[in-house]
């Protein structure tokens, strides 16, 4: 049986120390759009959903959505494993690749790697974290919608709720990793300060090509 398999951006507009980020101008376009186009070339992607919360300050999320013609499931601001759940039963994912909505330059290559080796191995989980191996901005994390539920069916933590794949990792979940040969953790590609704008649009204004045609090597 096929799995259906959706991309499931987390993305507000809250950030201390860098609001609005997601929505922010990064070479002309907004920080979302550049990771859109990016999913849109993932190949094992039957859906990309925008995962924002149903607080006043989320309404641009939800707009832009609307106006780029993407899927937006919108629930619990500090819930962010509910609002993620939520959206998978939405549009039934039986598979999650939870992406964060700041990492403008993700290589979609990796999601097809990850999405690619769940199916393989039977995992619950398939991650290039813990530990980390790729550049911040870099991450993948795909995950079954059972296996997520089944890791919050046990009264987890609000940290664990907040940052949502924790107790994935706990031993009880088959985990299967792949890592960058040779390691490297540096620079980041996500979007969190005013120095990672500066450096993430020096980066898209060298381009000569699309952006999506870069992989993360190249954007080293």
């Amino acid at each position: 049986m096929s799995l259906r398999v959706g991309a499931v951006v987390q993305a507000r507009m809250g950030s201390e120390r860098l609001p609005g980020k997601v929505l922010m101008p990064l070479a002309g376009r907004p920080t979302l759009e550049w990771l859109l186009e990016r999913l849109g070339h993932a190949h094992t992607l039957d859906v990309v959903v925008l995962a924002t919360s149903v607080a006043r300050e989320d309404d641009p999320v939800a707009a832009f959505a609307e106006v780029h013609g993407v899927a937006c499931h919108r629930g619990s601001l500090d819930d962010v494993a509910g609002r993620v759940i939520g959206a998978a039963h939405a549009h039934g994912l039986d598979v999650v690749v939870r992406v964060n909505g700041d990492s403008p330059l993700l290589d979609q290559r990796l999601i097809d790697r990850g999405v690619e080796l769940l199916a393989e191995s039977g995992a619950d989980v398939v991650s290039n974290v813990r530990p980390r191996t790729f550049p911040p901005g870099q991450s993948v994390e795909v995950v079954r919608t059972e296996a997520l539920e089944r890791a919050h069916a046990r009264d987890s933590s609000d940290e664990d709720r907040e940052h949502v794949t924790g107790p994935l990792y706990n031993g009880d979940f088959k985990v299967v990793r792949f890592e960058a040969d040779p390691p490297r953790t540096a620079p980041a590609f996500t979007l969190d300060t005013p120095t990672d704008l500066t450096r993430i649009e020096k980066i898209l204004y060298e381009m000569d090509r699309p952006a999506f045609e870069y992989t993360w090597e190249d954007l080293l």
